[in-house]
């Protein structure tokens, strides 16, 4: 291992001395650099440590930096195929200051997820990474190079451990995590058996496929547990604010907004809904005025619009959440072209047309529905169009249940049924419910048994306020 203090070697000098240099990725916590030399290209990772919390783990923990620099000779060790180390060395008097790894470039691309030899391929891999004892924490397809010969390269090798033998709970996870990966979008080219076929080929214990879909609806659920909650820490994507009582709360990184835009836009923003809802410069701003015990809406639209767009769905894009002494805001980007959905149903679309957005529109709930996405007040008025595209608003409203029973799919479904205005008529209403069960159809006294339930809740509403009148709506 090679030091910088020994060296008189820091990344900045050979960033300098080395042309040219292509950036590959980077984020706060971690820059990679493509460098191309006449010996060949390499590959540069630099980590520089700015957070305090990182120094004190550093400095109680100097071995962590000198990980994946260990680890990459023994995967080699055991014949397991990995970049070749060059470089490696930290910043500082005690390693808490930053660190870097230099690999030679490893030929190859990332594996397709669309090719079923290569997906067969990752498999086998997988089986002799499992026999050997190695673990690798974070695995994914696109840590894994593929070079011409088929031969798969471990990359990012951060998160591997070395065991004497592997417990079986440790590959199921391994293997439900990588094949939660492969399978997303689902559809692939390879089926979970094939998948475990060549996995199991020498296994004493064959791992089952429902041992594997289990494993990897945890990796599912804890991803979305992460991801979450990174709206409300500092992260590569999001900033905290902190300046006193007066004004604090979150916002993206690459929202320059702060106290003073803020009220520069509470002060000439433009009323669209009431005094709670201002637009100024393409950003919407909705106040939330404090109350004894009021739960803060703006705190949880800004928390559900992370946790929907994790998964899919669309919203508009939440730029920042601030606190003030008397109310909350909200802030995010105001798509000035939206349509409300029934004003998108009224706009000149040919019957085609006009089918392909009722069949797009139950495929969205549908979506919804099967992530667990429960909308309390699910109208058309709650859902934005924005180039074809449905996205749902007021989130205050949203909640992600365990699982989503059948009588509030119904709910839903009643709620946007008496919201929906006569462009849209019976026989649309009914492709719209065939459409939503895809090709699950319940049986027939099922069927009946819903549009019942659907109707008995349209007509206790209120539907003039939407252009309904259940009484004249056309066949």
């Amino acid at each position: 291992m090679d030091r910088s203090s020994d060296l008189g070697f820091y990344p900045e000098r050979l960033l300098d001395a080395s042309r040219p240099i292509l950036p590959v990725s980077g984020n706060f916590r971690r820059m990679v650099y493509s460098i191309q030399t006449d010996s060949g290209i390499f590959f540069l990772k630099y980590s520089p440590v700015q957070r305090k919390k990182d120094r004190l783990r550093f400095l109680a923990l100097p071995w962590r930096i000198g990980t994946e620099w260990r680890n990459l000779a023994r995967l080699r060790k055991k014949g397991i195929a990995a970049p070749r180390r060059i470089l490696f060395g930290y910043r500082g008097l005690f390693p808490n200051l930053g660190f870097f790894l230099v690999t030679r470039e490893v030929p190859g691309a990332t594996i397709d997820r669309r090719n079923p030899d290569q997906v067969l391929a990752l498999a086998a891999f997988m089986a002799g990474l499992h026999e050997r004892g190695v673990f690798h924490r974070d695995i994914h397809p696109d840590n894994i190079l593929m070079d011409h010969n088929g031969t798969p390269t471990l990359l990012d090798v951060q998160e591997v451990y070395f065991l004497p033998w592997l417990p079986r709970r440790l590959k199921i996870s391994n293997l439900g995590q990588l094949w939660w990966h492969i399978c997303s979008p689902p559809g692939g080219p390879v089926t979970l058996e094939a998948f475990l076929q060549a996995y199991n080929t020498g296994e004493n214990a064959p791992v089952s496929a429902a041992e594997v879909e289990k494993a990897a609806d945890r990796r599912q659920q804890r991803y979305y547990r992460s991801r979450d909650e990174r709206c409300c820490k500092n992260s590569t994507e999001f900033q905290v604010i902190r300046n006193g009582s007066s004004f604090r709360g979150f916002k993206r990184r690459d929202f320059a907004w702060g106290k003073a835009e803020l009220q520069i836009a509470l002060d000439r923003g433009k009323q669209i809904k009431g005094e709670n809802l201002l637009v100024h410069e393409a950003v919407c701003v909705k106040i939330h005025k404090k109350r004894l015990f009021h739960r803060d809406r703006s705190l949880t639209g800004w928390k559900m619009s992370r946790a929907l767009a994790i998964r899919g769905i669309g919203v508009p894009v939440a730029l920042a959440y601030f606190v003030l002494p008397e109310f909350t805001c909200l802030l995010s980007v105001f798509y000035g072209d939206g349509l409300r959905l029934n004003d998108y149903f009224s706009t000149s679309m040919s019957g085609p047309e006009k089918k392909a957005a009722i069949r797009r529109l139950a495929g969205w709930l549908r979506t919804c529905h099967d992530l667990n996405i429960w909308q309390r007040d699910f109208k058309s008025s709650n859902v934005l169009v924005v180039d074809g595209q449905f996205m749902m608003v007021d989130l205050e409203s949203v909640k992600i249940c365990r699982k989503i029973s059948p009588k509030r799919e119904l709910i839903n479904l009643a709620q946007l049924n008496a919201s929906l205005s006569h462009r849209l008529t019976i026989k649309d209403r009914l492709r719209f419910f065939h459409s939503y069960y895809r090709n699950a159809l319940p049986p027939r006294r099922e069927r009946r048994r819903a549009y019942q339930t659907i109707w008995r809740i349209t007509r206790g509403k209120n539907t003039l306020p939407f252009g309904l009148d259940p009484e004249k709506i056309q066949p």
